[in-house]
Formats: C-alpha cells, sequence, structure tokens
C-alpha cells in the first residue's frame, strides 16, 4: 500500500513511529506536510500537488493535524476523501473532534455522560448561571473550544476571577464554554486510545502539584491503568459517534460514574506508548490494512 502521513514534521515521535510500523509491515510512507499540499479541481476530477509535481493516488492517508491548522487539513482530507481515499481521520470527524461544543453536543445526543457544559456567544448571562445552577458554582472550568494539550483550560476560583476572564475573551472575539468542575478527579484522568471498535491502550495521567490539568505536556505523568467494561464501550461509542476511526478519550471517574471530558482526533502515541510498552502504532497499520480490505470488499460487492 502506498500511505501518505499528513503531518508538518516527520520527525515527531508519532508521525516517525507509524513511518516506521508502516515500513515495517511491508508499506511504502511517504510524510506530507498539509500545508504545502496545493489542491486542484479541473473538469471534474480532484487531485493533489507537492512542490509543483502532482502526487500519485495513495491507498489510504494517515491524518496528524495540528489544532492550529485545522482549517487547512480539513480542506486537505476531504480534497483527499472526494479522490476516493480511505482515511484514517475524516474530514468531519475533525471538525466534530476540534469545536469542544459540538463534540459535547453530538456525545449527548448519544447519551453519553459528560459534566455539565454552557456555551454563549456573548457570556452576558453566564455570571447568573455561575450563581442558579447547582451544577456550577465556584471553582468551575473555562475552556477555549479549539484548544488542545491543555491549552487555553483554566479552573476559575472567584468571581472577579471570572469577570476578568469573561471581559477578555469577550473583547477578543474568542468562543469559550464553562463546564463543571468534577473535584473528586483531583488532578486526574484517564486517556484510552481508541483504534476502529476497540481500546487498544490507555493511561491514567495525573497532573504534577497545583495542576488540575492532566495532560503530558503540562507535566502530567502517565501510570498504567486497569479499565472498566463501561469505560471502554464509552470510548468506542464516542469515537463512533464523531466519525472518527481513531482517537484519545479523555474520561474523569466521578461519583456519579465515568465521564468524557473530550475527544483528541489526533491523539499522540509518544506518552501513551512509553507508559503501557504497547505497541499502538503497529495496531494502526493493521487497522489500517483491515479497513482497505474491507472498503474494497464493499466496493467490488457494489458492482458484482
Amino acid at each position: 500500500m502506498l500511505i501518505y502521513i499528513l503531518s508538518r514534521n516527520e520527525n515527531l515521535y508519532s508521525t516517525n513511529r507509524l513511518v516506521k510500523a508502516g515500513e515495517k509491515a511491508g508499506h511504502s510512507i511517504k510524510v506530507l506536510s498539509h500545508m504545502f499540499c496545493d489542491l486542484l479541481i479541473q473538469n471534474s476530477e480532484f487531485t493533489v500537488s507537492y512542490n509543483d509535481v502532482i502526487l500519485p493516488k495513495p491507498d489510504y492517508i494517515i491524518p496528524r493535524i495540528g489544532a492550529n491548522v485545522t482549517k487547512q487539513g480539513e480542506k486537505v482530507i476531504r480534497h483527499f476523501e472526494k479522490m476516493g481515499v480511505p482515511t484514517l481521520t475524516s474530514a468531519d470527524g475533525l471538525l466534530n473532534s476540534r469545536n469542544k461544543f459540538r463534540c459535547m453536543q453530538i456525545l449527548a445526543e448519544k447519551e453519553l455522560n459528560m459534566p455539565t457544559t454552557f456555551f454563549s456567544n456573548d457570556l452576558e448571562h453566564a455570571e447568573s448561571l455561575i450563581e442558579k445552577n447547582k451544577a456550577f458554582g465556584y471553582p468551575f472550568v473555562l475552556k477555549i473550544t479549539e484548544g488542545t494539550q491543555g491549552v487555553g483550560v483554566y479552573l476559575i476560583k472567584s468571581e472577579a476571577q471570572s469577570k476578568r476572564f469573561f471581559d477578555y475573551y469577550a473583547l477578543s472575539k474568542t468562543k469559550v464554554i464553562l463546564q463543571e468542575f468534577i473535584a473528586e478527579s483531583k488532578g486526574r484522568d484517564v486517556r484510552l486510545f481508541t483504534v476502529g471498535d476497540k481500546v487498544v491502550a490507555a493511561m491514567e495521567r495525573i497532573a504534577p502539584p497545583n495542576e488540575f490539568r492532566s495532560n503530558i505536556h503540562r507535566g502530567a505523568k502517565g501510570h498504567n491503568v486497569s479499565l472498566g467494561p463501561s469505560e471502554m464501550t464509552m470510548a468506542v461509542e464516542a469515537i463512533k459517534a464523531l466519525n472518527l476511526k481513531i482517537g484519545g478519550v479523555d474520561i474523569i471517574r466521578s461519583k456519579n460514574g465515568p465521564l468524557i471530558l473530550e475527544v483528541n482526533s489526533s491523539p499522540g502515541l509518544e506518552g501513551i506508548e512509553n507508559t503501557t510498552k504497547i505497541d499502538i502504532a503497529g495496531a494502526i497499520i493493521k487497522f489500517i490494512e483491515k479497513d482497505f480490505k474491507r472498503l474494497n470488499q464493499q466496493k467490488n460487492d457494489a458492482n458484482k
């Protein structure tokens, strides 16, 4: 198979691991920066050029799209989809996961549990909500709608602090959500790495002292963890609901059971592979092989 990995840096741990796993399985792997993919539509045909050369149509693509270039990444993925190329992360799946409130809407529709979440275009009535809704009060969590790796996530502890943040984000026209703070989680969450209909690895992340965000990029430490059946089912259903084939599902364990915090459509491999010693990159390549065969069989059956 010819597989393109859409990544801006071939030396990143996750990209490098996928290249090695793909080559080990006998595939031709090429890393392309989606920022330099030129998209052409001519006579109703879709092609992609790179460094002024028309690319051969690949058998499969693996998007590794950073949050700050989601719009360009989505366009490139969708162009490959129009070419009939299977993708590990669909354009719609990327958009569904990147906007935190859209993600929450989709998951809630599937009755997957999450902390109480609020969005307003101008936050005019946000302070009133915090005072009146028993799920909020202080502290509560404020998140920008399109951040990752803990960036743009704050624990708001007082009315004065909330006013400063509301005023700042109103002025900058940055969209945010407010979310119930689950105190019993105590700076811990569980990352479930889901591929297809299976959770292939999981780790508990524990935040450093005086930090409530449990992201590895924020200094959290990963530890092996045992999962309950409901947690694994929740992760698989979340991935399916968002139209994804792969994802990192972050849950917290509350007194009312597991709650989904968010879903990452380009989850990093380094922290969880180092913690669990599981070959996740290899599992991804094996899934792609099976998915490619499945899709080809569907085409053959449809043409009979």
